[in-house]
């Protein structure tokens, strides 16, 4: 890992893999609702494609922040803030992953998410947003 770290530091990896969680998942509820309720069918299909990304992406998102979290731990000292993103972080890991097993059944049987399925979605998304505002609040101030 050191000749990893040397030539691409995971301060620079999290910021960068972030936005590929921080835009798939959000955009991919709006293709749903979207696709739910018009007659473009495409966007659901399109939807079930990129929480399918984003589910991936979060994992290697988390580990990229924590692995950065450890190399600033000992410089930073205890910071709240960071405990929580990394636990809120950890819980995203298993909400997208539910998220893209519930939905991988609509998407078998070519149906539209149901609203239960949204619902379910757009809590999981907040809670992504308040991730992010943890974040920027941690490196913005």
């Amino acid at each position: 890992m050191t000749i990893l770290t040397s030539i691409i530091p995971w301060d620079h990896i999290h910021p960068v893999v972030v936005h590929f969680t921080t835009a798939l998942l959000p955009v991919s509820l709006a293709s749903d609702v979207f696709g739910k309720y018009t007659k473009y069918d495409s966007l659901t299909s399109a939807a079930w494609w990129m929480l399918l990304y984003g589910a991936i992406a979060t994992p290697l998102t988390a580990l990229a922040g924590w692995l950065w979290a450890a190399d600033i731990a000992g410089i930073a000292g205890p910071n709240p803030t960071l405990t929580i993103h990394r636990w809120l972080g950890v819980s995203l890991i298993a909400g997208f992953a539910f998220l893209a097993i519930w939905r991988s059944r609509s998407f078998i049987r070519t149906s539209k998410p149901g609203l239960v399925y949204l619902a379910s979605a757009a809590i999981v998304t907040a809670a992504l947003l308040f991730q992010g505002y943890l974040g920027g609040k941690m490196t913005l101030g």
